[in-house]
């Protein structure tokens, strides 16, 4: 299952120097969707709100979101999407960073692998 959890440069940090992290909340196109949606722009949805969350109310913070797999069982869903974790993630079940920059809403994309770059100031 493709969960969009959002996170903070510290939850990066953390990822990356431990290899675990715990995000409780994230969003997921819901088991039950509106048929009027294709999945991903369901996705994309998802994202976006794993974007907002992780930026507060200030839209003027960088957004990020980390794309993870993980097996439904070590998920709840709720009728809207809103995942609740049970357990910690660890780095080898992100699939990539998104990355939203103050005045962008769009979503840069990066490899789990560089990760550690961006936060090192070498990409992005």
């Amino acid at each position: 299952m493709r969960i969009y959890l959002p996170a903070t440069r510290s939850n990066l940090e953390t990822l990356v120097s431990t290899g675990l992290i715990m995000i409780t909340t994230g969003f997921a196109v819901p088991d039950k969707f509106d048929i009027e949606l294709s999945e991903e722009e369901l996705e994309y949805e998802a994202s976006e709100r794993a974007r907002d969350l992780s930026r507060g109310s200030d839209t003027n913070l960088f957004g990020y979101v980390l794309a993870v797999e993980l097996p439904r069982k070590d998920t709840q869903q709720d009728e809207s999407g809103e995942i609740i974790l049970s357990r910690a993630i660890t780095i080898d079940e992100v699939d990539s960073l998104l990355l939203s920059v103050p005045g962008d809403d769009e979503l840069q994309w990066f490899a789990t692998q560089e990760i550690d770059l961006y936060l090192q100031g070498q990409v992005g």
